[in-house]
C-alpha cells in the first residue's frame, strides 16, 4: 500500500469515526432530554401522590369523627330508654 493510499484510507477512518460520533452525540442528547422530561414526570407523579396521601388522611380522620359521632348518638340513645 501506497503513503497516498494509507493517508486516505486513514482519512476515511477518521470521517467515519467522527459520523459515528456525531451520530451518537446527537443520541446521547436525545437521551439527556428525554431523561429531562421523565424527571418532570416523575417529580409531578410523586407531587399528586403526595396530595393524595394528604387527602386520603384527612378524609380517613373525617370518617373516625363522623363514626365516634354516630357511636355517641346510639349510646345516648340506648342509655335514655
Amino acid at each position: 500500500m501506497t503513503p497516498e493510499e494509507r493517508l486516505t484510507q486513514v482519512e476515511n477512518l477518521l470521517e467515519t469515526a467522527a459520523r459515528y460520533i456525531n451520530r451518537h452525540s446527537q443520541t446521547i442528547e436525545e437521551n439527556q432530554a428525554e431523561i429531562t422530561q421523565l424527571r418532570v414526570s416523575l417529580n409531578e407523579t410523586l407531587r399528586l401522590f403526595s396530595e393524595l396521601a394528604t387527602y386520603q388522611r384527612q378524609n380517613q380522620e373525617e370518617i373516625r369523627r363522623i363514626w365516634e359521632y354516630l357511636l355517641n348518638q346510639s349510646n345516648n340513645g340506648r342509655s335514655g330508654n
